[in-house]
C-alpha cells in the first residue's frame, strides 16, 4: 500500500505544534505560576487544576460525539483555533484577584481554555484513521505529528522563561498565543479533499460516548497512553522545582528542558524504526522501562550536580519519544476494526475519550503533585525550601512515576492491544463477512 506523500504527513503533523506550545507552557509553568506569581497555596493550585480539568468529564466525550455527527472534522479545527489563542493569552495576563477569588477566577478560565482546547484536538486526532489506512502507515504519520510537537515543546520550553525573564508571565502568555494558529491553518489546508475519501456515516447508535470502553483493545491503549501521560505532567510540572532546589540552578531550566526534547525529536525515528521492526507494543515496552531507569537516576543525582542531570536528560529522549508517538499510532488500529465491526463511525467518541482521559490524567497528577508539596512544607514562593520539600520533589522525579512506567511497559510486553497479524486477520474476516 502506498504511503501517505510527505507534504501531507507533515501538513497534517505541524498542527501538533500548536497543541505542544499550549501544552509544554501550561504543563512547565501554569503550576509555578500559580504558586508563585499568584500565590495559591500549592495544594489550592493543584485542586484549582483538577477542578477545572473534571469538565472535561462532560465536555470532552460531547465534542467527540459532535464531531462524529456533523462529519466535519476540519471545520472544528478551524472555528475553534483562535478562541484557543485568545483564551491561552488571558490566562497568563494575570487577574487583580488574590487568595480564594484568585483560585475561582482561574478555575473559570482554565475550563473555558479546556473546552476550546478540546474542540480542536479532538477533531486533530480524528482525522488520523482517515489519512492513514495501514498498520506502519499510521506510526509514520503519528511520528511526523510528534516530531512537531516536540518542536512545539523546544519553542514553548525555550521561549517562556526567556519572555517571561524580559516582561513578565503576560508577555510570554501573548507572544506563545501568536504562535497558535499559523500551524493548524497549514493542517486544514494540507488535509483538504483527503477525509472525504474515508468519510463513514457517523453512527445513529444511542448509545453514550463512552461505550467505547467496553472494547479491550481501547482500554489496553487508553492504559497505555493515561500511565505515560500521567507521568509526563508529573515531570514536566516538576522540571522547575528540581533545577531551582535540588540542582540550585534555576538557570539550568533551558538547557535541561532541551536536553529532554532534542533527544526525543532525534529519538523519533528511531522509535518509528524500532516500532516497524519488532512491532508497537514491544517498542512501547523498551521506551518505558528505559525510562523509568533514567527516572530512578534523576532522584540519585546528587544535590547541586548539574552535569549527571543533562546527561540524564538526553537519555531520557527514547522513552519520551516512545510514549508520544506509539499510544497515538495504536488507536487508529482500534478505531478500523471498531468501524468494520459496527459498519459505522465512532472516530470522534474514541478521540474524545482519549482526550478526557489525558485530561483527567494530567489532572490528577498535578493534584497529586500540589497535595504532595504542600504535604511536604513547601513554601509558596521562598527562594530556599526545607528538607521535606526538597525530598518530596526527588521522589515525585524518579521513583513514583519511574514504578508507573515499569508496570505499564511490562503491561503492555503481555497485554498488545492489537499486533499487526491480530489487525490483519480481524479486518480480513470483518471485510469477507
Amino acid at each position: 500500500m502506498p504511503q501517505l506523500p510527505a507534504h501531507v504527513r507533515h501538513g497534517y503533523g505541524i498542527g501538533a505544534l500548536s497543541f505542544a506550545i499550549a501544552n509544554t507552557a501550561m504543563l512547565f509553568f501554569l503550576l509555578k505560576f500559580l504558586v508563585d506569581e499568584v500565590q495559591l497555596d500549592p495544594a489550592l493550585a493543584g485542586s484549582v487544576l483538577l477542578v477545572a480539568k473534571i469538565w472535561d468529564a462532560v465536555i470532552d466525550p460531547v465534542i467527540g460525539r459532535l464531531v462524529d455527527r456533523t462529519g466535519r472534522p476540519r471545520a472544528w479545527i478551524a472555528g475553534a483555533t483562535v478562541p484557543l489563542a485568545l483564551v491561552f493569552a488571558t490566562i497568563w495576563f494575570g487577574l487583580p484577584l488574590s487568595g480564594v477569588a484568585a483560585a475561582v477566577g482561574y478555575g473559570a478560565l482554565l475550563v473555558v481554555y479546556n473546552t476550546a482546547y478540546s474542540a480542536a484536538v479532538i477533531p486533530y486526532g480524528a482525522l488520523t484513521p482517515a489519512l492513514a489506512t495501514d498498520y506502519d502507515d499510521r506510526t509514520r504519520l503519528n511520528a511526523s505529528r510528534m516530531g512537531w510537537s516536540m518542536v512545539g515543546g523546544i519553542v514553548a520550553g525555550i521561549a517562556m522563561p526567556m519572555l517571561v525573564k524580559a516582561g513578565g508571565f503576560r508577555l510570554g502568555g501573548e507572544v506563545l498565543a501568536l504562535l497558535l494558529a499559523p500551524p493548524l491553518l497549514v493542517t486544514w489546508l494540507a488535509t483538504r479533499g483527503r477525509v472525504a475519501r474515508r468519510a463513514v456515516a457517523a453512527s445513529g447508535s444511542l448509545a453514550p460516548p463512552w461505550a467505547v470502553l467496553r472494547s479491550v483493545s481501547f482500554r489496553r491503549v487508553a492504559l497505555l497512553f493515561v500511565s505515560a501521560w500521567a507521568s509526563i505532567a508529573m515531570l514536566s510540572a516538576l522540571v522547575p522545582f528540581y533545577v531551582q532546589h535540588h540542582l540550585h540552578a534555576p538557570q539550568l531550566l533551558d538547557a535541561l528542558f532541551a536536553a529532554i526534547q532534542l533527544s526525543a525529536l532525534v529519538s523519533i525515528p528511531a522509535v518509528a524504526w524500532l516500532s516497524g521492526r519488532v512491532q508497537k507494543h514491544r517498542a512501547y515496552a523498551v521506551g518505558m522501562v528505559t525510562w523509568a531507569v533514567v527516572l530512578l537516576g534523576l532522584a540519585l543525582v546528587p544535590e547541586g550536580a548539574t552535569t549527571p542531570a543533562l546527561v540524564l536528560g538526553v537519555l531520557a529522549g527514547p522513552g519520551v519519544a516512545a510514549a508520544h508517538v506509539l499510544p497515538w499510532s495504536m488507536l487508529p488500529d482500534v478505531v478500523e476494526v471498531d468501524t468494520l465491526e459496527r459498519g459505522a463511525d465512532r472516530t470522534g467518541d474514541f478521540y474524545g475519550m482519549m482526550t478526557f482521559l489525558e485530561q483527567v490524567a494530567t489532572a490528577v497528577a498535578l493534584w497529586v503533585l500540589g497535595n504532595a508539596l504542600g504535604a511536604a512544607g513547601y513554601l509558596e514562593g521562598a527562594a530556599e525550601q526545607g528538607e521535606g520539600a526538597r525530598l518530596a520533589i526527588r521522589l515525585l522525579i524518579g521513583p513514583v512515576p519511574g514504578v508507573v512506567l515499569l508496570v505499564a511497559g511490562l503491561y503492555a510486553w503481555a497485554r498488545p492491544p492489537l499486533t499487526r497479524e491480530a489487525l490483519g486477520q480481524a479486518v480480513a474476516k470483518l471485510r469477507a463477512a
